[in-house]
């Protein structure tokens, strides 16, 4: 045994020997530089790459199989040059490398430049072309589940790499270079100065390394923005089970662009990663981010690499928003109460399905409103869907602050508009889209908002409710509800832009609502009161306000209840017209200004812009109004006949109607266009008035001329036939 354990040991020794001679003489006799041309040709046969060896080959074998390499270029034939290095410098030890370990000088590359161009979403620089073979080959053999492939090569990969172990000095990128061109999006990403250093790079055990580059996206050939990043943290590589950490890292980052406006926005993001390829399962603990006064804290894990499902936590902490603008050099956001966007957080957690991001148990607060709920994004389709809802919120404290003066200059604006004509060119609705055909086709979402209260200019709006779906360029709002001032409003809209023209459903129903209450509220308004109800089914097609507007089709109905018209004086306005006619005397001053209803509806249909009703009919106080006529709403003219009718004696003792007036309806007429003074459209039929008056004379003349001749003629008999002439004069006369 021992004669045999010498002998194997001198047969070792001798190798050994002969290796390292061979290995001298192989250095010193053989040049490489000399088979540049056989090298660039291999990698044009075997690699499909054309290969350009511009400087030096340098090489040893024996202890180290060392390369040194100068002035590389790379590219695909036909296509421009995607890679090039100024110089790469590698060296791996022999015996340790036999050993099945893989122990390395400093690997150093310098100069890396790499130039990828995007032709089309198919066509780059970066892999060669397809050909018609392969690319009916791909489509013949279809792919096997993914997820098996990947388990298959991590397996292979970690059985292969069982027993690799690394020992590297260091490794060292120096002055690289990364352009990414994207012709189809006119978009370009340069990353400059690109280095990379590490200490000693061994497995299964910590190492330090250090990565920064200046990073500039350029959109249609202008600059958009630039990063300054540092990256920093330690390392740890398990090969054998495809088992990888980053521990400690710390990553700052300066952006700089035009939406910034020339100001440095400084971003710092850190965490300890672990990566368990074999597993697919990526670990972020400790996740910090710092923007500003913006500060996220959380931990994310992420399962499956094809279709990843998530789960952790997020918290964004309390902040102010102005603060933060200011930091990203905008404008602060003015409002009318400058206390408020002052405590904005967020807290949720992270869970869902695979391929689907969900935020649950979201938490969201606005100084001191709260909103709870839920968010769902797929990353298959990007579809979202949203589920939030709120306590209570003051929307009159958001709104911008009113300057000095905003109120009158409001009621002039809105008086000059009253009485505007229509725009230059004849057309006073502008025919200029406003709504979004492209991205309203882009939308995949669901969304169902709640608010439990809202304050908005004045008004008090409970139980809001708002159901939306959009997918594909069909926007469903199913419901657009509310509660507010003891009444209901459950409105629906439907809006399709799949087609041309665009198309609109609109649907509303609005039940009980105290108008008076409202009108105060909202415009502090006393002018009437009453129960308002409403419904309204109606169609419009086109993109543009103009479309809209000639295009309306459909139906409506008003009702108003138990009401009151304050101010109108509808009483002393046909008391002036019968005492301007037949001057009766009437005391009109003492009329009351108010007009109480008992019910008031009507229904409407519409048809390209046009509003017809034919059944308008108010039940005032002793006094039936009817109505009947149109209004063209593209024209902005109306068309419009009211008939008051007097049910009795209206005005009592202060305004005395003859019995003979009730049951006279009596017309006014609403004529003209949208722009005339309004206190000008509606006028009484004074001909109507003139004519009732003038027969009420007539009759009145008419009995006094009789009961004269009668006297004359009971006078003239008496005298002649005496007192029983009575009985035949009274008979003649009646």
């Amino acid at each position: 045994m021992k004669t045999l354990l010498k002998l194997v040991g001198g047969i070792v020794a001798l190798l050994v020997v002969l290796v390292v001679a061979g290995g001298i003489l192989l250095s010193t006799l053989f040049d490489p530089n000399e088979y540049k041309q056989e090298i660039q040709q291999l990698a044009l046969d075997n690699g499909g790459v054309e290969l350009k060896i511009g400087g030096d080959i340098d090489w040893s074998v024996f202890p180290w199989l060392g390369l040194k390499i100068n002035q590389i270029q790379v590219n695909y034939p036909d296509k421009p040059q995607f890679a090039a290095l100024n110089q790469a410098q590698v060296a791996v030890e022999l015996p340790a490398l036999l050993s099945g370990n893989v122990k390395m000088k400093s690997v150093v590359l310098d100069g890396l430049t790499l130039n990828l161009i995007a032709e089309s979403p198919t066509d780059n620089n970066w892999s060669a072309a397809q050909t018609a073979d392969a690319a009916d080959s791909s489509t013949a053999e279809p792919a096997a589940d993914s997820s098996a492939d990947t388990a298959d090569t991590a397996d292979t990969t970690a059985d292969s790499g069982a027993a690799l172990g690394l020992d590297i000095e260091s490794i060292a990128i120096t002055n690289g270079q990364l352009t990414y061109t994207d012709k189809t999006a006119d978009s370009k990403i340069l990353l400059n100065d690109l280095n990379v250093t590490s200490g000693k790079v061994v497995t299964n055990a910590f190492f330090p390394a250090q990565l920064s580059f200046n990073a500039e996206q350029y959109q249609g050939g202008e600059k958009q923005m630039t990063v300054d990043a540092k990256l920093d943290a330690e390392f740890f590589l398990d090969l054998a089970q495809q088992q990888y950490q980053v521990k400690g890292l710390t990553s700052t980052l300066g952006l700089q662009g035009a939406a910034f406006n020339g100001k440095t926005v400084p971003l710092e993001l850190n965490a300890d990663i672990t990566a368990d390829v074999a597993n697919q399962q990526v670990s972020l603990k400790g996740l910090t981010l710092k923007l500003a006064n913006l500060a996220a804290n959380g931990n994310v894990t992420v399962n499956n690499f094809a279709k990843p499902a998530f789960s952790g936590d997020l918290a964004v902490a309390s902040f102010e928003l102005n603060a933060l603008m200011d930091a990203l050099g905008q404008a602060a956001i003015e409002t009318a109460d400058p206390n408020v966007l002052k405590a904005i957080s967020l807290s949720t957690k992270l869970a869902g399905p695979a391929n689907t991001l969900v935020l649950e148990q979201l938490q969201l607060k606005l100084d001191d409103t709260s909103f709870n709920g839920q968010l769902a994004l797929n990353l298959a389709d990007s579809g979202l869907a949203l589920n939030l809802k709120g306590d209570s919120i003051d929307a009159d404290r958001y709104l911008p602050p009113k300057a000095e003066g905003d109120s009158a200059a409001g009621d002039a604006s809105a008086a000059d508009t009253s009485a505007a004509p229509a725009k230059a060119g004849g057309e006073r609705y502008s025919k200029d889209p406003v709504i979004p055909v492209e991205p309203l086709m882009g939308l995949n979402v669901d969304a169902k908002l709640g608010l439990q209260k809202l304050l908005i200019s004045g008004l008090t709006v409970n139980n809001i409710l708002l159901d939306v779906s959009a997918h594909g360029g069909l926007v469903k709002a199913s419901k657009i509800n509310a509660d507010l001032y003891g009444g209901t409003v459950r409105n629906s809209v439907t809006l399709d832009v799949r087609k041309t023209p665009v198309t609109m459903n609109t649907k509303k129903n609005i039940s009980n609502i105290q108008i008076g209450d409202l009108l105060k509220d909202l415009a502090q308004v006393d002018r009437i009161t009453g129960s308002l109800s409403s419904k309204s089914d109606v169609n419009t097609r086109g993109r543009s306000v103009y479309d809209i507007v000639n295009s309306m089709t459909g139906t409506a109905s008003v009702n108003m209840k138990d009401g009151e018209i304050k101010g109108i004086g509808i009483a002393q306005t046909i008391c002036q017209g019968f005492n301007s006619v037949g001057s009766l005397g009437l005391n009109t001053e003492q009329v009351d200004q108010s007009t109480p209803f008992a019910n008031l509806n009507g229904n409407f249909k519409i048809k390209n812009g046009l509003v017809d009703n034919r059944d308008l009919k108010a039940e005032l106080d002793a006094i039936t109004v009817k109505g009947a006529g149109s209004v063209n709403v593209p024209a902005s003219n109306l068309d419009y006949r009211l008939g008051l009718t007097i049910e009795e004696n209206l005005f009592k003792q202060t305004c005395s109607v003859n019995n003979a007036l009730e049951g006279v309806e009596w017309p006014v007429d609403c004529k003209g266009s949208f722009d005339d003074d309004p206190a000008k459209l509606c006028k009484p039929d004074l001909s109507v008035i003139e004519d009732v008056i003038k027969a009420q004379l007539k009759k009145k003349l008419k009995a006094e001329v009789e009961t004269k001749a009668k006297e004359k003629v009971e006078e003239a008999l008496k005298d002649k036939l005496g007192d029983e002439t009575k009985g035949l004069i009274k008979g003649l006369f009646n």
